[in-house]
């Protein structure tokens, strides 16, 4: 066991958590993500990713609450065409994308949003491009750029519309989407994402995770759409049909981010839900 020094994303409380040096070290993917738990550093529980050089690379606050539905996703494509390492190399994306940007990318999909980071590193361009395509396969349609600093400020115009990530900084969010407080599902979509061991694994699960949630999304406005009058949309009588179709079992608060998602990705409006699952022990 070693110590590690963790600073909380929170509250910025400076702590030793103990670790299994092997554990890290022989770590295929190359990070570990360890979960400190409430009162260990501070009274936050959070996610701090250790490379194998023992260096914190991150810490993500998360909320261990949050449960993903638990479904299987047919795979659509063979294991050869998965991508190889030297095409999408998930250390370096670990490395140099820390927890939060990937979900505020993510989220950028989920809301139909453009937009841009700003990346200085020639060699991690290909791996990013081959990522976003990869994971957001035969689902959501992206439009992401990755440009440098100079030629982003020599045009900074062209860029008006997007989001932009850079550095530490987000820039753009008008409609302050991006607040990490209020990005819970896609905060616990990048936790297990990052806490995957087998590289494969994870960019498999990201791309599942990130299908049922378009799929999911497009049910419900389906449902919606074949409402008879009278009937009523409440959160009840979504989530009974969500797992007649799909056998899943899903949170209120999953089922706000799909609506989220039908209204900002798919531009429908669905009504106000009544949250008769209040009083039926949902």
């Amino acid at each position: 066991m070693v110590k590690v020094e963790i600073q909380c994303p929170s509250c910025a409380k400076k702590g030793k958590i103990e670790v299994k040096e092997n554990l890290v070290r022989e770590s295929e993917r190359g990070i570990v993500a360890i979960n400190v738990s409430e009162n260990l550093v501070c009274s936050h529980s959070f996610v701090a990713y250790i490379d194998k050089n023992l260096a914190v690379r991150d810490c993500f606050l998360t909320d261990f609450k949050i449960e993903l539905p638990k479904m299987e996703i047919e795979q659509k494509i063979e294991k050869k065409e998965i991508p190889r390492a030297e095409d999408i190399d998930v250390y370096l994306i670990s490395i140099n994308l820390n927890a939060l940007w990937l979900t505020f990318i993510i989220r950028s999909g989920f809301f139909k949003k453009r937009i841009l980071i700003i990346n200085e590193m020639d060699t991690l361009k290909p791996h990013l491009i081959n990522f976003f395509n990869f994971i957001f396969q035969n689902s959501f349609e992206i439009d992401i750029s990755l440009e440098k600093r100079e030629v982003y400020k020599k045009d900074k115009t062209r860029y008006k519309n997007y989001i932009i990530i850079d550095g530490n900084k987000v820039i753009n969010d008008k409609e302050k989407i991006m607040k990490p407080k209020k990005i819970k599902i896609e905060r616990a979509i990048i936790q297990k994402f990052l806490a995957e061991q087998d590289p494969k694994s994870s960019l498999i699960f990201i791309r599942n995770e990130i299908k049922k949630a378009y799929d999911f999304s497009k049910t419900i406005i389906e449902f919606n759409k074949n409402l008879v009058e009278k009937e009523e949309f409440t959160s009840k009588e979504i989530m009974d049909y969500l797992k007649e179709v799909y056998g899943i079992k899903i949170q209120f608060q999953y089922l706000i981010f799909l609506i989220n998602i039908a209204k900002n990705y798919f531009k429908v409006e669905l009504p106000m839900i009544s949250r008769v699952s209040d009083f039926l022990g949902f």
